[in-house]
């Protein structure tokens, strides 16, 4: 009964197979015993190996067993079928006289199920391991664009900006001086004056796009109010996480926003956009909605892209819907780290705000 399920290979004192059963032969993928009895063991299915590279016999720890007469187990090894593929299998040698003379029994297993499992759950950790280092990388890279930003916007408040708000400050202490006669020179100043002005206000706007400093200050929320503010769209602003978000989920959420109104203005012919931010369950919840015509293409142009990327650098989920003729709808979940967790502390307020 036993023969008849577990593979059984029987050597004799020469290395010979002397008797093998149909599990056995099944499993190496021959039709009858009698293309295997007589044969040299270890040449008909041990003479490679899974490279493809030669296996002498005198390197195979098999055939020195059977030739000391001691017992082996092996709990990996690999046999050769008959069409020269490669079988695992895990094999118990012990000694036994067979015609007289002292041989080898075999018991072997087939592991092509185990081995297989194996290899796709090695696969599954390398994939694993490459996408966490992706993921990672991609962190890396949206916080030193962030960092970049922040220099960027530093560089500019505390040098062209001083000088900017210094050089204004000194022509109007001269304009102030100028003699009522010199009405001419008056209105010269006057206009650059107002020229120096706007160039100020160029220079702090492009600070603002750059990396808002009333994001780092004071942090998501009047940021976002200030967003509100300037948008040529009105927005419904429904604000729940009240405390302060870690740094690079406040940036991610932000810019998220930011490019979302920026397409309302542009293409949505909407009339509202309602913005939600939420925490639940240590995740950040970023909903954006509007009423305008919809059929925006998440896949073209690179703002939605990039912000999918800076999202999902985070390790959250970005998803947008905009079916034609009733607006875009986006979508951001932000796991929160588990040292700075939001909590709401308020009771929530919806607040329209109407563009300046």
């Amino acid at each position: 009964m036993i023969s008849g399920e577990i593979p059984l290979w029987l050597v004799d004192g020469d290395d010979r197979i002397a008797f093998v059963n149909d599990a056995a032969i099944r499993i190496l993928g021959y039709d009858s015993d009698a293309e295997l009895l007589g044969r040299p063991s270890h040449d008909t299915v041990h003479w490679k190996h899974p490279n493809g590279s030669p296996y002498p016999a005198e390197d195979c720890p098999i055939t020195h067993a059977t030739r000391r007469g001691e017992a082996i187990r092996m709990e990996r090894d690999w046999w050769v079928r008959k069409d020269g593929s490669m079988v695992p299998i895990s094999i118990h040698c012990v000694q036994m006289e067979i015609d007289g003379r002292m041989g080898t029994a075999m018991t072997f297993h087939d592991l092509t199920a185990s081995v297989q499992a194996e290899d796709e759950r090695r696969r599954h950790e390398i994939s694993r391991a490459r996408l966490v280092e992706v993921s990672a990388s991609r962190a890396r890279i949206a916080a030193a664009a962030d960092e970049t930003r922040k220099r960027i916007e530093r560089d500019l408040h505390d040098g062209i900006q001083q000088s900017l708000v210094s050089l204004g400050l000194g022509l109007r202490a001269a304009l102030a001086t100028v003699p009522p006669q010199l009405s001419e020179l008056e209105g010269e100043l006057s206009r650059i004056l107002e020229r120096l002005t706007s160039a100020l206000d160029e220079v702090r706007e492009i600070a603002r796009g750059i990396h808002p400093a009333i994001l780092s200050e004071g942090g998501l929320e009047p940021a976002l109010r200030v967003l509100a503010r300037r948008s040529a769209v009105p927005v419904e602003l429904d604000l729940r996480a009240k405390r302060r978000l870690p740094q690079p989920i406040e940036v991610a959420a932000y810019y998220v926003v930011s490019e979302a109104l920026t397409n309302v203005a542009k293409y949505a012919q909407a009339s509202v956009v309602n913005v939600e931010l939420d925490t639940h369950d240590a995740i950040l919840q970023l909903a954006i909605h509007d009423d305008g015509i919809g059929g925006a293409d998440a896949t073209q142009g690179s703002g939605l892209v990039g912000l999918s990327d800076r999202i999902e650098a985070a390790g959250g989920t970005f998803t947008v819907s905009s079916q034609p003729g009733d607006g875009t709808h986006i979508r951001a979940e932000i796991p929160l780290s588990t040292e700075t967790q939001a909590t709401d502390v308020d009771a929530p307020r919806l607040e329209i705000t109407r563009p300046t």
